[in-house]
């Protein structure tokens, strides 16, 4: 007797990555605000809180992760709505504003940035820190930990939006039990809450301008690529705000928990960064810092190789399961041969251009789509998009260029309203001279691609 087996649809499979997440698949806004949390919640955002405590006292870096999140939720909220509007990833969301060639374009970007380049980076970071919590331990030795590392961050990126919601819901609640801990621990070591408010830094002061800056540079990237959680979400608005919620609060979180520690061990830097581990260890967290330390780089850095594939996806007809292999083993080679700081330069500069990506994606959906293009957004099959928009790309590479000649402001924010500002005024004079900027069409096909 012929069983009736529910055949799974191919888009669920490579987790809709091309196509709109259908109503039936949408999940809660605790859902969407767990797993944004988690991509906040990492080392790198312990370290920052670490590392503005080297020149701010802890009053003022508190200020400076509050203000500092705050921005990042801000801009991130636009992006959010969009994501969860159209239950799109970003490269694909991107198709409207620049064009189906242009949002490749922006895809290879993010492969090449998050899942490949940082993944690599972070992955080797990994490995470096577990080797000096547990020198004499074979699995915590640097070529080792990166391996298994690596694996684990690859296995939640390769089951897709559902395996980085289930590890969020495990991970979130233990790190800021864990964070608690090592905030207590850090009073308690020093002494009274008021050792720690009245701490003054040793090194060369800070602005909270400067710390500020920080905060919003250690995590922009993120914020940008809000669409690839909230397009899971079950409305345009509970998507933008819970997404903005869960970042805000993580990225708070972690930053205080930083610089907490990092006042209270007052344990030497490893060259221009805080030993946070090392800082873990004396306070006492023993075997308790190892489980943050994982917990912590695996909900990020599978967010990195999640966003790289569903990016590079937008590109190729190639699973996006297949692509996250590819990169994750690529990203732990990279580790393995140690070679990962060589392409810091390169992802810096790349990194650069992508905050006003977003500017002119927001521009674009609020203001240039139906106040100047008279372009209504729609995805899915039979959807035209044009070849490429030259005034999007142009406002992108102008806000990214004159963002790095900047001596003042916040470089993410000044590229994201640069891009947003100089995108407006350019199709409103180029349509004005009748002047075409947006070339060629492209029709999306039934599979979405």
């Amino acid at each position: 007797m012929e069983k009736n087996v529910r055949k799974i649809p191919q888009a669920q499979t490579d987790d809709f990555a091309v196509t709109s997440v259908p109503a039936e698949q949408r999940k809660s806004s605790v859902n969407i605000a767990i797993t944004s949390c988690a991509w906040i919640i990492s080392l790198s955002t312990i370290v920052t809180g670490g590392a503005l405590i080297q020149g701010l006292n802890f009053k003022n870096a508190i200020f400076a992760a509050i203000f500092g999140m705050l921005i990042l939720a801000v801009y991130g909220f636009f992006q959010g709505v969009m994501g969860a509007k159209y239950g799109i990833s970003t490269t694909v969301l991107a198709r409207q504003a620049f064009g189906r060639y242009g949002a490749s374009l922006f895809g290879i970007v993010l492969a090449l940035t998050l899942g490949v380049g940082w993944f690599g980076w972070q992955v080797a970071f990994f490995g470096t820190t577990i080797s000096e919590m547990f020198p004499n331990v074979w699995l915590a030795q640097p070529e080792v930990a990166i391996v298994w590392g690596g694996i684990l961050m690859m296995c939640t990126a390769f089951i897709g939006y559902r395996g980085l919601a289930a590890l969020s819901f495990i991970a979130v609640p233990l790190v800021v039990i864990l964070s608690i801990w090592g905030i207590v621990s850090a009073v308690n070591y020093s002494g009274s809450w008021h050792a720690l408010l009245s701490f003054e830094p040793a090194g060369d002061p800070m602005t909270v301008f400067a710390g500020i800056t920080i905060v919003v540079g250690n995590a922009a990237l993120g914020a940008v690529v809000f669409p690839d959680v909230t397009r899971y979400a079950k409305s345009a608005a509970s998507g933008g705000i819970s997404a903005s919620v869960g970042y805000f609060l993580g990225g708070v979180f972690c930053i205080i928990a930083g610089a907490a520690m990092a006042i209270a061990a007052q344990v030497p830097d490893i060259g221009s960064t805080p030993n946070i581990p090392a800082a873990m260890s004396k306070l006492g967290l023993g075997f308790f810092a190892f489980l943050i330390l994982i917990f912590a780089q695996w909900t990020t850095n599978d967010n990195n190789l999640y966003t790289g594939s569903l990016g590079l996806r937008n590109v190729v007809k190639i699973p996006k399961k297949v692509l996250v292999i590819c990169m994750g083993v690529i990203g732990i080679l990279i580790a393995l041969m140690g070679i990962q700081d060589m392409f810091v330069p390169f992802l810096s500069f790349l990194g650069l251009y992508v905050p006003p990506i977003a500017g002119v994606m927001i521009a674009d959906h609020w203001i240039v789509g139906p106040k100047i293009r008279n372009k209504k957004y729609e995805f899915g099959p039979g959807s035209a998009y044009s070849g490429l928009n030259i005034a999007a790309i142009v406002s992108v590479v102008i806000g990214g260029f004159v963002t790095s000649k900047l001596s003042f402001g916040i470089g993410p924010i000044n590229s994201t309203l640069l891009a947003f500002l100089i995108y407006i005024v350019l199709t409103f004079i180029l349509n004005k001279l009748n002047l075409r900027y947006e070339l060629g069409e492209v029709k999306e096909e039934s599979s979405g691609f």
